[in-house]
């Protein structure tokens, strides 16, 4: 292998991670759906020949560091993919998220050589299933939940696998959103194959994949430094959902234990609940996933997220427990897990380096999905996610209305929801003093109401953090941030109506509004005594 001089391997570094940004360009700008194009809901990345993550978009968390898990799974079943190749894969129970992330790789050849891999993954609007928009709390079995593809290949050698795409239109409900949704996936994996191609043709092939291992060896030695300089105690922490998803007020526990041994972080899940009966169970990847953020969230900065990094963090759970479910499980509503248990690492983490602690940030995570028909749009499947408050740091407040840790969707522009969707925004603001109080304030929530312009809707939502003991934590004597809620108003009726359940499936009529309010975020010191005057 190639030995390169440090300024060509920084160059090539680099390199790397500006083509899976241009590969995320070129995805949202070709989008059909909102969700994507708007939302911000996918992720690209670059992967070396054996599967590892070589560099990523910055984009959702929650999905970058488990596409390698599913990129494996392929190249285990169908061995090194060939020129003109794509495989596409959904299953949950073989390293994917839930059945709406879609995820796509194609090969990366020059001269005959293969380079690597590039992949996308996104959240399509649909995939079929019990409920329109594919996620339900309420699903009790992962077939439920839509169409499930384990790695297949939607394009061999250059020729479109027909049958595959015949088969995902014939199950999903909105065809053309899907299949637009997949070609601009197919497109932006493409322009990282020109791309890395026309490295090699600049650097030669050889330079290139010794900068592919070269990059992964640099950042396993900066993590191992890193590492090394951490205390070697046991740390532990926990926290709850609201709910098992079925039951309201009954608690589910994630809890983590967190200790350096010998070159790696040692995360063990072992006293996180069983897998629950609803949605609300995280598939193996996902759980890495939210473990990889945590971690990245306390290292130095200039440590990248790829495989030298995630092969230092080493997570254990039992099979059959929330956060390793057995498969026939539902998972569609992971996320809500994922956020929790990022929280819960990053509580343990901060405890582990209190130096580098910030306050709880809030996993509330408003979310509705709504299937309704309209004369001039016909068919529409309407989806939004709310922000929450930011937990505070020692010198900054809490940042407002965002997506907090494992996520970063964007807020859907209320021009697009209201041009594309028989829905109108009548509200859409900060929640004044949801922050939880201190020397720096927690972040503020965000409130939303959604108007229905269409005859009926029916569809439906899931928000935590509902139970005010749940609440985003404070740090340093800082307050928790308030709750989130739900609330409901009928057309016709004089007040609002405040949901009890975190979780659930709403029939609306014309006129109906819902309101989604995320939680605040955690203070972080005590506030400071006011002056006498």
């Amino acid at each position: 292998m190639t030995a390169l001089d440090p300024v060509t391997q920084e160059i090539l570094r680099h390199a790397f991670a500006g083509i899976a940004e241009e590969m995320a360009v070129v995805e949202y700008r070709s989008s059909f759906s909102p969700i994507i194009r708007e939302m911000l809901d996918f992720s690209c990345g670059t992967f070396d020949a054996e599967g590892r993550m070589v560099a990523h978009a910055e984009q959702i968390p929650a999905q970058l560091g488990l596409m390698q898990f599913a990129l494996q799974q392929a190249l285990a079943r169908h061995g090194r993919l060939a020129h003109g190749d794509v495989v596409l894969c959904n299953h949950p129970y073989h390293g994917g998220t839930h059945a709406p992330d879609l995820q796509v790789f194609m090969p990366a050849y020059h001269g005959g050589a293969l380079i690597g891999y590039t992949g996308s993954i996104a959240h399509h609007i649909d995939v079929g299933g019990r409920v329109a928009g594919s996620e339900s709390a309420e699903n009790t079995e992962i077939f439920q939940e839509g169409i499930l593809l384990p790695p297949i290949k939607l394009v061999e050698r250059g020729r479109r696998n027909r049958a595959v795409y015949d088969l995902i239109a014939a199950n999903v409900r909105d065809p053309e959103s899907t299949l637009g949704d997949l070609a601009a996936q197919l497109a932006a994996c493409r322009r990282g194959v020109e791309r890395l191609s026309e490295l090699c043709a600049r650097f030669s092939a050889e330079t290139v994949l010794a900068a592919t291992t070269g990059l992964l060896e640099q950042t396993s030695r900066r993590t191992r430094l890193e590492l090394a300089s951490w205390p070697r105690r046991r740390v532990s922490a926990e926290g709850h959902l609201d709910d098992d998803g079925i039951t309201p007020g009954r608690p589910v526990r994630i809890a983590a234990a967190v200790q350096v041994r010998g070159e790696a972080l040692h995360v063990d899940l072992s006293g996180s609940a069983e897998q629950t009966p609803s949605a609300l169970n995280v598939p193996w990847a996902s759980t890495h996933a939210a473990a990889y953020f945590a971690v990245r969230c306390f290292v130095g900065a200039g440590i990248p997220q790829n495989d030298g990094l995630t092969r230092h963090v080493v997570v254990s759970a039992p099979e059959g427990t929330i956060l390793r479910p057995r498969f026939p499980a539902a998972v569609s509503v992971r996320h809500l897990t994922v956020q929790r248990l990022a929280d819960v690492l990053c509580q343990a983490l901060g405890d582990l380096l209190p130096e580098r602690a910030v306050a709880a940030s809030h996993v509330s995570f408003p979310t509705f999905v709504f299937q309704a028909r309209d004369p001039q749009r016909g068919l529409t499947i309407f989806t939004d996610i709310l922000g929450g408050g930011g937990g505070a740091r020692p010198d900054a407040p809490g940042d407002n209305a965002i997506d907090t840790y494992t996520s970063s969707c964007a807020l859907l522009p209320a021009e697009i929801a209201e041009m594309e969707y028989p829905w109108r925004v009548e509200r859409s603001e900060l929640v004044d003093g949801s922050g939880g109080s201190g020397r720096q304030a927690g972040g503020l929530g965000l409130r939303r109401d959604y108007r229905l312009l269409a005859d009926a809707a029916e569809g439906i939502y899931y928000v935590e953090q509902l139970d005010p003991a749940f609440g985003a934590r404070g740090r340093k004597g800082g307050g928790p941030g308030s709750p989130a809620r739900v609330l409901l108003h009928r057309e016709g009726e004089s007040d609002w109506t405040e949901l009890s359940a975190g979780k659930g499936h709403l029939h609306l009529r014309r006129g109906d509004t819902i309101s989604l309010i995320g939680a605040g975020g955690g203070g972080y010191g005590r506030p400071r005594a006011r002056m006498n005057r």
